[in-house]
């Protein structure tokens, strides 16, 4: 009886057991940083000297930082030039992938994804050598073709800066959003396809009709991780415009400074500064929650009603 008793509790316990793993990976290295980043942002806290508790200090300094708030308008200003063509692009692509008029479309396939899986410090680096001032490949290119007269300063001004790190980013991630296109293009059931084909429809209309309304939940799944990954921009602005011998924190007049890279300066910078960057950090999440939380409300309004 008593062996039978130990065999059902070790029943009952083996599921947790088995489980418990991944809590304790997700409490050592997920759960407890998070909760220590809380607390460090109540400190003062610096690698010259101990911690002090200063309450919401730093989250009151936050919010009268102008260079937070100058972050918070690059990210606007690249979530306007980011989200529209890399979901439009991206469309395209997985419309003319899964249209089944491209030949060898599996190489196509590999090919459109490559980017998205290119180190972040390679393609800082191509592309700061491609728009190189002096002898960068894109103003010789827009001299031969006469579209320019002199040489365009792309990382040098606050426009062309912003066109570039829009560019590089647009180039390394419309891969990813293809495929998240495609996925859903190919859940579409070929039965309202070939419908439509019998009542006469054309492929624009195909698309407006039954591919983009099929496509919403998609849509909203993309648009929603595109406007927080443009949050989360760090890799490729830092290495244009610190990664070839510079060091121009934030680009030039601080255009390309996002709230990442914000982060970044305050806390492995010159400051030093880990207290007032996990604030930062708090302050710049709770952001973008409320900003999320419009976006999918805003997107969802029409099939609520």
């Amino acid at each position: 009886m008593n062996s039978l008793t130990k065999a059902r509790k070790a029943q009952r316990w083996a599921p947790y057991f088995f489980v418990s793993p991944f809590f304790l990976i997700f409490g050592l290295f997920s759960l407890f940083p998070i909760l220590f980043t809380l607390y460090i942002s109540l400190t003062d806290w610096s690698l010259n000297g101990a911690s002090n508790f200063i309450g919401f200090g730093n989250y009151a300094e936050v919010l009268q930082d102008s260079r937070f708030y100058d972050a918070l308008l690059n990210t606007v200003i690249f979530m306007i030039m980011i989200i529209p063509p890399q979901i439009i692009i991206a469309l395209f692509i997985s419309v003319l992938l899964t249209s089944g008029k491209v030949p060898f479309v599996g190489a196509f396939r590999l090919i459109n994804f490559l980017p998205y899986i290119t180190t972040s410090v390679a393609v800082g680096l191509i592309f700061g050598i491609l728009f190189d001032w002096n002898f960068g490949t894109v103003n010789t290119l827009l001299q031969n073709l006469g579209v320019s007269q002199e040489k365009i300063n792309w990382l040098g001004q606050p426009g062309p800066a912003r066109i570039v790190v829009s560019l590089v980013t647009v180039w390394k991630y419309f891969g990813y959003t293809a495929v998240m296109f495609l996925v859903g293009i190919t859940g579409i059931s070929r039965q309202l396809y070939e419908a439509s084909d019998l009542d006469g429809a054309t492929k624009i209309q195909q698309f407006r009709y039954i591919t983009l309304p099929m496509l919403r939940p998609v849509m909203l799944f993309v648009v929603m991780t595109t406007m927080i990954g443009c949050f989360q921009i760090f890799d490729e602005p830092y290495m244009l415009f610190t990664g070839m011998g510079s060091s121009l924190i934030g680009g030039p007049e601080g255009s390309a400074l996002t709230g990442t890279w914000l982060i970044y300066d305050n806390v492995f910078g010159s400051l030093s500064r880990f207290g007032y960057g996990s604030a930062i950090a708090y302050v710049l999440f709770l952001f973008i929650c409320m900003v999320s939380f419009v976006t999918f409300r805003m997107m969802n309004k029409g099939e609520e009603e």
